[in-house]
């Protein structure tokens, strides 16, 4: 019995451990200010402008009132078990605690009756997508099977459907909320513009059995709401009521009517509720939606809180209220758009072209024909008249009749006309435009050092996804020179993106090999020595069909590629001693055909990244090598042996050696062939004397006799 009472026992304590509430927003950031402690600079920023804020006197009696349309991103293995009614619910619960009209306020203790705060910050759901469309504000995305995501950096997967999530919606114009199962038993966690995340990850994530008051699943003790509401009082800038301390009273939540707490509080308490920082009453308010007490125990913002929300919301997100996206848009029976024109775009590398665009039909009857119009710079215009049956807010993408273009950069526009055969009922949209430019191709060798001051250089092209930190020209930094190319990866907050610096079209002219050498300078702002971490890195890649598809030849990070060999906090500027020639092989990747050299930054927030001195230039082939097809040297030898193909044969399985007497010695697979079409055998440790190498076809056998000698 009494071990019955013990595990019993044991069971009451843990389901009540489950049943706490758990935030993970401070959780969030101090992971992210750990991974890239930059960041610490700019939430203390974003911190300093709020007190400031809150000192700022204002002069109505009641701030204006705003709406928010709020999109919700359903994010679930079954997205079908939230449903419209309990979205709907969630936003009722966020309208009514934001203005103070929630029945539960009169609960507040009365000696803080009259801190009570009314934002007049109301939520909508969304009446129209970003691209102007009906929209009743729910989008919903099925995930795999039990799949939950994890709050790190605050729960970023859920926000991409590339990683299986739901995309956010202009975070300009809307309050993304997603919707989900969290890992690690946290019920909601906030991604705030001021802890410095990128825009497409603004917003809450929410539990979904936390989320709104009705629901087949909802919890018993997160059942009115209250989790959104904790949240988006993160993203409106407010802290938990302690002030995240650790309950030793060293910090606040930055808000001076709300008594200084020690820690979080749990369940409902009986009022008043004393601790270390509050030992005398009225104690704590425990009732503030920024603690952690049950649904129906949480009551109030204060008056000082809410003076902080208004202030990130007319300063920091201010957009949010001017959005139109509380608005129903007006919807035409006709109306066909080009919703976008993907090509041709940046750098071309064909003179022939044939335009691709997004016809988008946005009116209420089906679309069944339109003429199409596209016109490059000032040339002729080219028509297409297209025929089939689209429904309303479907789309597809069109090839449209090629032109030729000569040398030169270009803008160019598509439109459509009389969809249905009618007037379109919304000019405005019909229109998409684009700029190109179709370069000169260059000749081997080839030679850069970056010291014209245009840049990219004639001919070259920069990718910059994020249109954020990018390839730039560093004057008066090089290697034995007066330019070099940065990447500025101290200043670059976001993690992981990519921006490549391309070279123009080479030809190598059916040289037998090309070889790529450049100058190279890193530093890292983090100890070199630390394991696991984020480094900034540096790939070579070679693309023969446009930046289409391409092969990696070349990647090094962190203690492979830095030169400056200490961590370095500040900007990284290369002495002259700190650059190092590298080369690369291209000969295997470009396959005697043009091709485009791609410098690739990955950014992790690291220290700069410079490169200087790019120079292509062929070889060529070994005579008996282009004759015999395969090359064995030094011959003879007095250790290191090569055996290098001039092209791999299809069939080869593998290359073995064997002494005089027929003694198996060594054996390489043919995946051990390198990107020279070359691998290598190490024979110092074997006597002098004869050997075979032996290379081993599907059907066949070759042996070339070999001499080891000291």
């Amino acid at each position: 019995m009494r071990k019955l009472i013990l595990i019993l026992l044991a069971l009451f304590c843990f389901n009540q451990l489950i049943a706490q509430r758990k935030c993970g927003t401070s959780e969030a950031l101090q992971q992210m200010i750990k991974d890239n402690p930059k960041l610490a600079a700019v939430v203390s920023s974003y911190n300093n402008a709020m007190l400031k804020g809150q000192l700022k006197p204002r002069t109505e009696a009641q701030p204006q009132a705003v709406t928010i349309p709020v999109v919700v991103h359903i994010v679930l293995d079954n997205p079908d078990i939230v449903s419209d009614a309990q979205v709907q619910s969630q936003i009722d619960v966020l309208n009514k605690d934001y203005t103070a009209t929630n029945s539960d306020v009169m609960l507040t203790p009365a000696v803080w009756q009259s801190l009570i705060g009314n934002s007049n910050i109301n939520f909508c759901l969304a009446q129209r997508t970003p691209d102007g469309e009906p929209s009743n504000g729910i989008v919903r995305v099925k995930t795999a099977p039990g799949r939950s995501f994890q709050i790190y950096n605050g729960a970023p997967d859920v926000k991409y459907s590339t990683t299986g999530g739901s995309d956010a919606w202009d975070s300009k114009r809307y309050l993304n909320i997603w919707v989900t199962r969290l890992a690690g038993n946290y019920l909601g966690v906030a991604a705030p513009s001021t802890y410095g995340y990128p825009a497409d990850q603004l917003g809450v994530v929410i539990m979904y059995n936390a989320f709104g008051t009705i629901g087949q699943e909802l919890s018993g003790i997160y059942n009115k709401g209250r989790t959104a509401t904790h949240e988006i009082g993160h993203f409106f800038g407010l802290k938990h009521i302690w002030g995240d301390d650790n309950g030793d009273c060293s910090d606040d939540d930055g808000i001076a009517d709300t008594p200084l707490q020690g820690t979080n509080s749990f369940g409902c308490p009986t009022f008043p509720k004393t601790d270390l920082c509050s030992p005398t009453p009225p104690g704590i308010m425990f009732m503030n939606y920024m603690d952690y007490t049950d649904d129906a125990c949480m009551h109030l913002f204060t008056a000082g809180q809410v003076v902080r929300m208004r202030y990130v919301l007319e300063n920091v997100v201010q957009p949010l209220m001017n959005s139109n996206g509380c608005t129903p848009p007006v919807v035409f029976p006709n109306d066909a758009a080009i919703r976008q024109l993907p090509f041709p775009a940046g750098k071309i590398c064909d003179k022939n072209i044939m335009p691709s665009v997004v016809l988008r039909n946005k009116g209420s009857q089906p679309l069944t024909s339109v003429k199409i119009n596209y016109q490059v710079g000032s040339g002729p215009l080219v028509a297409y008249q297209w025929t089939g049956n689209l429904a309303s807010f479907t789309e597809t993408t069109l090839t449209l009749p090629s032109s030729k273009v000569d040398i030169g950069s270009y803008n160019i526009k598509a439109y459509t006309q009389l969809p249905n055969g009618q007037p379109d009922g919304d000019p405005s949209n019909d229109t998409a435009r684009n700029r190109f430019n179709y370069d000169a191709e260059a000749s081997l060798p080839f030679f850069e050092g970056f010291e014209n001051d245009s840049f990219p250089p004639p001919g070259w092209a920069i990718r910059n996804p994020d249109q954020s930190f990018t390839w730039e020209r560093a004057r008066d930094v090089g290697s034995n020179s007066k330019a070099s190319a940065l990447m500025r990866n101290l200043g670059y907050n976001t993690n992981y993106q990519q921006d490549d610096l391309l070279t123009p079209v080479l030809d190598p002219a059916g040289s037998d090999s090309v070889f790529l050498f450049f100058d190279v300078a890193a530093a890292v702002f983090t100890n070199p020595n630390t394991i696991g971490n984020m480094w900034d890195t540096l790939q070579v890649l070679v693309s023969t069909d446009c930046m289409n598809t391409s092969t990696m030849l070349y990647q090094k990070w962190g203690p492979n590629l830095i030169t400056h060999p200490t961590a370095l906090q500040t900007e990284f500027v290369p002495a002259a001693n700190e650059w190092r020639r590298d080369s690369v092989d291209l000969t295997a990747a470009v396959h005697k055909g043009k091709f485009q050299v791609i410098f690739r930054n990955i950014s992790n927030s690291e220290n700069n990244i410079y490169i200087d001195n790019i120079n292509i230039v062929t070889k060529e082939v070994n005579e008996d090598l282009r004759r015999q097809g395969v090359l064995v040297n030094p011959n003879p030898s007095s250790g290191l042996v090569w055996v290098t193909f001039y092209q791999v044969p299809e069939d080869l399985l593998q290359v073995s050696i064997y002494n005089a007497a027929g003694q198996f010695i060594t054996s390489l697979p043919k995946s051990a062939i390198n990107n020279a079409n070359r691998m290598t055998f190490n024979l110092v440790n074997e006597p002098n004397g004869v050997y075979f190498v032996k290379l081993i076809y599907r059907n066949r056998a070759n042996t070339i006799k070999l001499m080891k000698v000291r």
